[in-house]
């Protein structure tokens, strides 16, 4: 069921071609791409990335992944993920399940009779008052989900006090098929991906509502223009010093020599770890400048939440029904396709099994919440940590990013949980 209206059917891509690419996109991983399969992806325009580069404020430190973070074999990892419009996709999507499927569009829940168990089905009733029994009821109906509220489960999660700011830029020379992503000293990220279009890009700005709210209905794009090619542009940058010290003038003493020379050492640490990460070729390399804003601005407010379980009877949740999650990592539509094929294998036990299809409902519950919990914990952390701007924090971050980019099976091992989900 479909509350508005059918999309419209999926244009060509040679057709397409020449169009801008609408902001509104998603960032999927290898595992999701194969989830949707070829049939669905022939009709979406991709934007393809085989590199991602990371980096932050006031710090000398860059992350740098590639395809052989995924494969040695670059034939078995072409590229670290893809980006892709909404419209297009939800269109080639509509029309895939329209051959196996019945779909109703504008018509909503108005209740949720009962659940269903072993015995019974699940029964709604529908806003013109038609009542549907069904085997099994998916709640894939977003973050305000009226399925979630419904079935009464309760979530856990915070409200952060950002919003993302996102449109379409034009850009002066190709991305290379890389996705780049900065953290400014406000903490946020501030991210241009890829489009299937070699001439514009996605900015995607997590920063505080005031920022949005001046950008986003401000009449200077010029200004705003340079700001982000000022930001983006910046690459490595000095640490502030740890303490506060007077070295030369005044008086000095065993202690504030002692902190003099260990700021030295940690300094000789930073720097030498960084510059041993570009050896023997540099790993980082400058964005392309953006020329102009192409696109209307679109913002939203961000948050993670989980619900305390993802089945009741013989309903289960999926997607932002589930779960929502910060953008800075680009997992958001991810973790649903995740969540849409634990729950089809499930019901192919089942039904293999000749069984009830709602018989292993429990078990995608249980899967699913113990994974999108490690996914969610992990971004989080992220999100604090980069969010904290403290003379200490920007160190350990520093040393931290520095010891990945160094050690290669971390950076794989990180690599591989993005590209390919959480799995404990």
């Amino acid at each position: 069921m479909e509350a508005r209206n059918a999309p419209p059917p999926p244009v060509s891509q040679e057709m397409d071609r020449n169009r801008v690419p609408h902001p509104r996109s998603y960032a999927l991983s290898p595992n999701s791409l194969k989830v949707l399969g070829d049939k669905v992806l022939s009709k979406v325009p991709l934007g393809y990335y085989e590199s991602m580069q990371v980096w932050q404020a006031k710090s000398p430190a860059s992350l740098t992944f590639t395809t052989r973070d995924l494969h040695a074999d670059p034939e078995k990892a072409q590229f670290l993920g893809a980006c892709a419009e909404d419209e297009p996709l939800v269109s080639a999507l509509w029309e895939e399940i329209q051959d196996s499927t019945k779909c109703w569009t504008q018509m909503t829940l108005n209740s949720i009779d009962h659940f269903g168990d072993s015995h019974q089905l699940a029964q709604v009733t529908t806003n013109d008052g038609q009542k549907y029994q069904t085997a099994v009821l998916v709640g894939a109906d977003g973050g305000n989900s009226f399925v979630r509220k419904a079935m009464g489960v309760s979530r856990i999660g915070t409200e952060y006090d950002q919003h993302a700011l996102t449109f379409t830029v034009k850009i002066q020379s190709s991305l290379r098929k890389r996705a780049y992503q900065r953290f400014l000293a406000d903490g946020g990220p501030l991210a241009l991906l890829p489009t299937f279009s070699p001439d514009h890009a996605v900015i995607v700005w997590s920063t505080t509502p005031e920022t949005v709210k001046q950008w986003k209905n401000g009449t200077s794009d010029t200004e705003l223009v340079e700001l982000l090619n000022d930001s983006l542009m910046a690459g490595a940058e000095r640490l502030p010093p740890l303490v506060e010290h007077q070295h030369s003038g005044g008086e000095s003493t065993i202690a504030s020599n002692l902190l003099y020379g260990a700021e030295r050492v940690l300094d000789t640490l930073h720097y030498g770890l960084a510059m041993a990460s570009h050896y023997p070729l540099p790993k980082t390399q400058a964005p392309p400048m953006i020329s102009e804003i192409v696109s209307p601005k679109f913002s939203f407010p961000l948050s993670t939440f989980q619900t305390k379980s993802y089945t009741k009877g013989r309903v289960a949740l999926i997607g932002d029904a589930a779960h929502t999650v910060h953008p800075m990592a680009g997992q958001g539509l991810n973790l649903g396709l995740g969540d849409v094929h634990t729950l089809v294998e499930t019901i192919e036990k089942a039904n293999t099994a000749g069984m009830e299809a709602s018989t292993f409902l429990n078990e995608y519950s249980s899967i699913r919440q113990r994974n999108v919990s490690v996914a969610l914990g992990g971004i989080h952390t992220l999100q604090r940590l980069f969010a904290n701007q403290h003379v200490s924090a920007l160190h350990a971050k520093t040393l931290g990013m520095n010891l990945i980019q160094n050690l290669a099976p971390l950076r794989r091992q990180l690599a591989i949980a993005a590209a390919h989900g959480v799995s404990i």
